[in-house]
């Protein structure tokens, strides 16, 4: 799959399971789209055979990144929830799931190997799924909250009307 639809997949999901939670810092949502693209933009591949020698997209890897982001969330808490740590690392193996379901991965590169995957969504998807993400973002973030601002606006309208202010 493409790098957008990795990075916003996870935000997409995040916002339908969890709403707007309190305990998110204000670029929590960017956060989690950076973790989901993050295995092709620290070691960027043009190739299935590139992507099976990446070491970013790869158990051992993604165990030490969950490492640091936990340790430094239970360090910091203020600047990184310790959820939040847990929906980076959750949006950093979302990715490589999406790989393995597109090609396919080396799960343990650079440490072994345990090739698994196939083309279980074929690549003349990926561009429709860029879009359809692309756009799932913008209906969720943009047109939702714009509708619900419109209706506020009509009520209190209505409520000027009638004299209940």
């Amino acid at each position: 799959m493409d790098t957008i639809t990795h990075a916003l997949a996870p935000v997409i999901l995040t916002r339908l399971a969890l709403g707007k939670p309190t305990w998110m810092p204000k670029f929590g949502l960017v956060a989690i789209g950076v973790a989901g693209a993050m295995p092709d933009l620290v070691n960027p591949h043009l190739s299935l055979a590139a992507r099976m020698t990446s070491w970013s997209h790869g158990l051992p890897f993604w165990g030490g990144l969950t490492v640091v982001l936990l340790g430094f969330a239970l360090v910091k808490r203020r600047l990184l929830p310790v959820r939040l740590a847990l929906l980076l690392s959750a949006a950093y193996l979302l990715h490589m799931v999406c790989d393995a379901i597109s090609g396919g991965i080396n799960w343990l590169y650079p440490l072994g190997n345990f090739v698994w995957g196939d083309y279980f969504v074929d690549p003349v998807w990926w561009i429709p799924l860029d879009v359809v993400c692309v756009l799932t973002v913008n209906v969720m973030f943009r047109l939702v909250p714009l509708r619900a601002r419109v209706r506020e606006a009509r009520v209190r309208e209505a409520r000027e009307r009638r004299g209940e202010v």
